[in-house]
């Protein structure tokens, strides 16, 4: 009788010890968050360490910023499950969904209080080129293939103007908004596309906008379709609670916030594109 009790202690005691020590585990394990590649990944790093550290510390998971090579590696990193959560921009989302299927939305930004933005084409001010239309035999910059702002935007509205890429002396993607804005200032481009932030941040240089989008929704976060729905819940509340200005304006100057979203906010950019035929990069 005394041994039965030994032994029923014995893995009471057990149980005690090892129960605590796998829910530590599960809080502990690591989350990554990867960001498509708009900038050096040092500069990322920096700009969404602050808001990892807040939803490692609030959701008691290490949450580590990854960035990723380029925008197509990123979205199939996403689709394939590779990425438990993500912060990807509207053109990126909706080749996501059209080759992956549907994804799990957490949140969107919210800049200067609004969900959605526009694109604009440029041209240094003191130039002869004054509509889409005068670009025919010109020198056009576009960003990164599969940027929304800075290439399918922008070519989905020169493309409506009768201005097709065959019809252009020249186009080159320069990487991001900002060589497209510097390229058009230094003369080396008649124009290019960059997104409304970019144009009024190098407004006062020089520039002119030619031409303005549509609204679209704004860039968001995904999480990967097979994380714990507890996991995903939490990350996404915490997000769209989040009102420190530090950790917002880390990651844009102009960030107010996170607002929800849904996949049909992105309708806008999925008809345009599909119209467009431009859902598969160069």
């Amino acid at each position: 009788m005394n041994t039965r009790c030994a032994l029923i202690g014995i893995n009471l005691l057990i149980s005690f010890i090892v129960l605590p020590l796998v829910g530590n585990a599960a809080a502990d394990e690591k989350l990554e968050l990867w960001v498509q590649p708009y900038l050096p990944a040092i500069q990322l790093i920096k700009k969404f360490s602050p808001l990892a550290e807040y939803l490692g510390e609030k959701s008691g998971q290490t949450v580590e910023v990854k960035v990723s090579k380029s925008y197509k590696s990123l979205i199939e990193r996403v689709g394939e499950g590779r990425a438990p959560l993500a912060y990807l921009g509207p053109a990126s989302y909706v080749k996501l969904t059209h080759n992956y299927g549907k994804q799990t939305i957490l949140a969107c930004l919210e800049v200067n209080g609004s969900p959605f933005f526009h694109g604009m084409i440029i041209a240094r001010q003191d130039s002869q080129v004054k509509t889409l239309e005068d670009l025919i035999g010109k020198k056009f910059a576009f960003g990164d293939p599969n940027s929304t702002m800075s290439h399918l935007m922008p070519r989905y509205m020169l493309w409506k103007k009768g201005v097709s890429v065959e019809k252009l002396k020249q186009h080159e993607f320069l990487g991001s908004h900002h060589n497209v804005a510097l390229g058009v200032i230094g003369g080396y481009y008649d124009a290019g596309g960059v997104k409304e932030g970019v144009y009024y941040a190098y407004k006062d240089r020089g520039l002119n906008m030619l031409a303005k989008s549509p609204p679209i929704a704004e860039h968001l976060f995904v999480a990967n379709n097979n994380l714990p729905p507890k996991t995903i819940n939490t990350i996404r509340q915490l997000l769209l609670d989040l009102k420190d200005k530090t950790i917002l304006t880390s990651i844009k100057p102009s960030l107010t916030g996170m607002v929800s979203i849904k996949d049909e906010d992105y309708e806008t950019l999925r008809t345009i594109l599909t119209q467009f035929d431009r859902l598969s990069p160069e």
